[in-house]
């Protein structure tokens, strides 16, 4: 029987060191919550910066789907131009 009540007394003891060695973290510092605090600020600022040039970009495309049309009108033209002045010239 003393010897059941020692084993158990070093299976707590062992225990509670192994609880108090692990333990809860320690709180941040004011240092690092300040690191933390810029880093999502960083974060932020360069996501506001992406949607910016996201929305720059597609107004662009825009504008160049717009531009490629105008070509092809003026191309057209050139070629209208081009086919009525060979009809001129051969009559």
């Amino acid at each position: 029987m003393r010897r059941a009540h020692t084993r158990l007394g070093m299976l707590l003891l062992a225990v509670a060191i192994a609880v108090g060695s692990v333990g809860c973290t320690k709180r941040p510092s004011e240092e690092e919550l300040a690191k933390l605090d810029q880093a999502t600020a960083a974060a932020e600022a360069a996501e506001r910066k992406l949607a910016d040039l996201r929305s720059e970009r597609m107004a662009l495309e825009q504008q160049l789907e717009a531009k490629k049309g105008e070509l092809g009108q003026h191309e057209a033209e050139v070629q209208d131009l081009k086919q009525k002045m060979q009809e001129r010239g051969t009559k």
